[in-house]
């Protein structure tokens, strides 16, 4: 025979089933909650753009973000005199630092940077290009035998400058772009920098090293205006939600999104059986 249940026990088995069911919810809540946090850290609300280290933005790539570029006047490898701004018309500006005697990365640098311009496309129609030379001996000559030099002197988006010592202070200072001549080979010690410019700020920075024509591909994609989730530094494996393909321009799901979604979905679960369980094991009125 089943044993009656007083009133005062049954109140006090319904309050023990409502803790339960509260304390799940609860978990529920701040499992959901951290994934949340956890997708916010992978994504800028708003925008989609990679934020933080972990995202694949060294932390001197992301200090120079946003920063403002200053207005400076250029010469130009066909001889005319104009500020920066006329330069970039309006239009985002990509701009990489060179000299013309350099037997290091300068060169290969604009090689990348000019292969993922011809692969990406949308030079002139949605951003430019300017190499800007930090070597007070460079020439207007100089200047045009290195456009020659890697096939892009009948490009007319793409542009060969140098520009006064006071000047060429004021633009790498604000891009945190150093340069030390050493003084037995004569040759500078620099780092490869490409800075995406829009509007007069730095909207990304990226610090090139070699076999990086992925990076370059994406980083001009971002100027034609395509959705970029992420950028991944060499050698990362980030867990991401989303997979940008520089080659079509198209972004993907990946599985990071399924992982994320994990800890709420495990905790959904783990509520709704803790939440149903005392209406199945429930007596059915008149049983013995």
């Amino acid at each position: 025979m089943t044993t009656p249940v007083t009133g005062q026990e049954a109140k006090r088995g319904t309050g023990t089933t409502g803790a339960g069911t509260r304390q799940a919810l609860r978990g529920l809540v701040a499992a959901l909650t951290i994934s949340a946090t956890a997708l916010s850290g992978v994504l800028a609300p708003g925008t989609g753009f990679a934020t933080g280290t972990s995202a694949g933005v060294s932390r001197a790539e992301e200090r120079v973000e946003a920063r403002a570029i200053p207005d400076i006047p250029l010469q130009l490898a066909d001889g005319r005199k104009l500020p920066l701004s006329a330069l970039a018309g309006g239009k985002p500006l990509l701009v990489t630092f060179f000299y013309r005697r350099c037997t290091g990365v300068c060169i290969p640098m604009l090689e990348w940077v000019r292969d993922a311009v011809r692969e990406v496309g949308g030079l002139g129609t949605d951003y430019r290009v300017l190499a800007l030379s930090f070597d007070d001996a460079d020439t207007v000559a100089d200047l045009r035998a290195q456009a020659l030099a890697i096939g892009v002197s009948e490009a007319a988006d793409w542009t060969f400058a140098i520009t006064e010592h006071e000047a060429l202070s004021r633009i790498t200072g604000a891009a945190d772009f150093w340069y030390r001549r050493d003084p037995v080979t004569g040759q500078f010690d620099h780092p490869a920098l490409v800075l995406a410019v829009d509007a007069g700020r730095v909207v990304r920075a990226m610090l090139g090293t070699p076999g990086e024509i992925d990076r370059f591909r994406e980083l001009i994609w971002e100027l034609r205006g395509a959705f970029i989730p992420s950028y991944r530094l060499p050698g990362q494996t980030a867990l991401s939600c989303l997979n940008f393909d520089p080659d079509t321009g198209t972004t993907r799901l990946a599985w990071g999104l399924a992982i994320l979604a994990l800890p709420g979905m495990a905790a959904l679960v783990a509520a709704l059986g803790v939440f149903f369980s005392p209406w199945r094991r429930r007596p059915s009125p008149g049983s013995a």
